[in-house]
């Protein structure tokens, strides 16, 4: 089902916590509210849930506005962080609680629980409660719960935060391949990027309420449109040095106090002209610099500290007295503190950015 958000504002007295939101997701689509505590994820999540009811704009599901309607008509599942799963209940008695409140025939939900059980492969767990199974099968079973119902729309508000890291990266692949599956139209609350890059085909970042960009991981990650995008997505962060850009003699060079960078034709043109002079800020990923002997175009620096990370190494170069630059080099790279270094960087994934307004120059986004 398309679900479309319109001019959506939701305040709690003088707070906004969701201002002039628009959103449109297609039918079958995987879409994700990303973005830090307190940015208004969770706020919309729960608007579309019923749960809250917008102060102003509309919140659609197909042709029906659904304001007015209450949660339980929605025809949606929720998920929620602590997965909500009733103690004192069998895990079979959880998942089928849902049909229970529709007086469904018990020969049926119970076809329903055990065919249900089975595609979340905890058919052998249904005669057991929550707090006999581990927090994997409890995130199963929610999904089961949420699912049985055949909604129209999935709502999940940050279900893998509970797992410890490795369980946390298995049922990222299971979720993306459950929703597949189904086609259902999913919004999923994290503020953790690398669940958002990995499992959904788009994603909102949103900040104090204000949405900031909507777009694929791809588009996100490589077109940052402002410097918060830019320092929110992407582990190890990306790397920013403040420079002023200055146009002299039919050269374009970015120069900062300790180095400068002179930029070919094919690099400027893809930023916004009219720039002479004025203070910008360099972004690049850790990915897009390496280490060279070379002195020319360069930028010089002393290696702070060597992270080893397994199959490569996050190198840490101290620039002048303070600034510290993370780049990603191979596993075998055999450099050591203090060990003189120069950085090369790869000019066609530099970003520029507006010191003032904090908005991409880039002219081809």
């Amino acid at each position: 089902m398309e679900v479309r958000i319109k001019n959506l504002t939701k305040r709690f007295r003088n707070f906004v916590a969701v201002n002039n939101l628009n959103l449109s997701i297609k039918d079958g689509e995987f879409v994700a509210l990303l973005g830090p505590s307190g940015c208004g994820k969770t706020t919309t999540l729960l608007m579309l849930a019923g749960i809250y009811k917008p102060d102003e704009g509309e919140i659609i599901f197909g042709d029906q506005v659904v304001n007015d309607i209450p949660s339980k008509d929605r025809n949606i599942g929720i998920c929620f962080q602590n997965y909500a799963l009733y103690p004192y209940m069998t895990i079979a008695q959880n998942i089928a609680f849902p049909l229970k409140l529709r007086k469904i025939d018990k020969k049926i939900i119970d076809n329903k629980v055990k065919e249900i059980a089975s595609s979340f492969h905890v058919d052998s767990l249904l005669s057991r409660f929550p707090n006999q199974i581990s927090g994997g099968q409890q995130q199963r079973v929610a999904l089961a719960r949420a699912l049985v119902k055949e909604p129209k729309i999935l709502l999940l508000d940050e279900p893998l935060s509970n797992l410890d890291s490795r369980l946390r990266i298995s049922m990222r692949a299971e979720i993306k391949k459950i929703q597949k599956d189904l086609g259902i139209t999913t919004v999923f609350v994290t503020h953790d990027q690398t669940e958002a890059l990995s499992m959904c085909d788009k994603i909102a970042v949103m900040n104090k309420g204000v949405l900031q960009d909507f777009g694929t991981p791809e588009e996100l990650y490589n077109m940052p449109k402002n410097l918060f995008i830019a320092k929110f997505i992407g582990n190890p962060p990306m790397n920013f040095m403040d420079v002023v850009y200055i146009r002299e003699n039919g050269k374009v060079i970015l120069k900062e106090e300790t180095f400068q960078i002179q930029l070919p034709e094919e690099i400027y043109k893809k930023f916004e002209e009219k720039q002479n002079g004025k203070e910008l800020i360099l972004g690049i990923r850790p990915e897009n610099m390496k280490l060279t002997s070379q002195e020319e175009n360069t930028i010089k620096g002393e290696i702070y500290v060597v992270e080893p990370l397994g199959r490569d190494k996050l190198v840490n170069v101290k620039i002048g007295n303070d600034k510290i630059i993370k780049i990603i080099a191979s596993q075998d790279y055999k450099g050591n503190m203090g060990d003189k270094v120069f950085i090369e960087l790869d000019l066609d994934n530099i970003h520029l950015f507006d010191k003032e307004n904090e908005k991409s120059l880039r002219i081809n986004i």
